[in-house]
């Protein structure tokens, strides 16, 4: 091979091991280390298909172990998609969370139906609390916020 250094040792072992076997002639000789290179390739192939059934079956447990668990999270989700008006509750709770950030408690009441109804649903979905009568952020608020996020 151009460009490559040989292995004289390795040759000269080969030669060796190949007159050992019964090879006579250079021609033999030549013909051993073909059948070899055959059946070394042979050997590579059926590794690369190997790789590739494993990378497949790997697909396949992921596609089992995710959708387990995705099912148990989406149905802790369920509540969330229950909620009328969810564009108005997303902007109560981006609202709740720009104006408060981490205090918990705030008054972000109006005379508007829907917005007194968001935040009731809010409330039964545990994303708002309401304890000593001041609204705050519920139980879920952070499970809610990146619901909206997603």
């Amino acid at each position: 091979m151009k460009g490559k250094k040989t292995d004289p040792i390795f040759v000269a072992s080969f030669i060796q091991e190949s007159v050992l076997s019964g090879a006579e002639t250079p021609d033999q000789i030549v013909a051993r280390a073909k059948e070899m290179i055959v059946e070394i390739d042979e050997k590579i192939k059926a590794v690369e298909e190997s790789k590739r059934t494993r990378s497949k079956l790997l697909d396949v447990i992921a596609s089992f172990e995710i959708s387990k668990k995705d099912r148990t999270e989406d149905a802790k989700l369920l509540p969330f998609f229950d909620l009328k008006y969810p564009y108005l509750c997303r902007d109560i709770c981006k609202e709740f969370w720009d104006k408060f950030g981490d205090w918990p408690f705030g008054v972000p009441i109006s005379n508007s139906m829907e917005y007194n109804f968001c935040i009731k649903q809010l409330l039964e979905a545990k994303v708002l609390d309401r304890p000593n009568g001041l609204l705050g952020r519920g139980e879920r608020f952070d499970e809610y916020m990146r619901f909206i996020e997603t």
